[in-house]
């Protein structure tokens, strides 16, 4: 019976520390995935950002040819 007690015992005791090891590893890869998805997330902005920046640049380049062809057009009408 002592021997049955023990080895009860010693079962919990063991589950108690893989459950803690689970609960400890659960943790570290939510934090992992965390950090994982806001270095994507921070990427993806980044990236539109640039395309952004991009198309701004070739709006203000047409702009400015659309500006001027209003331009000669207007002197050589006027």
């Amino acid at each position: 019976m002592r021997n049955m007690r023990g080895f009860l015992k010693g079962l919990r005791s063991l589950k108690k520390r893989v459950m803690e090891k689970v609960k400890s590893e659960m943790v570290r890869v939510k934090h992992e995935m965390s950090e994982k998805l806001k270095e994507k997330v921070n990427l993806e902005i980044a990236r539109v950002a640039q395309e952004m920046k991009q198309k701004l640049k070739i709006v203000t380049v047409a702009m400015v040819v659309v500006g001027a062809i209003v331009g000669i057009w207007t002197s050589l009408t006027v």
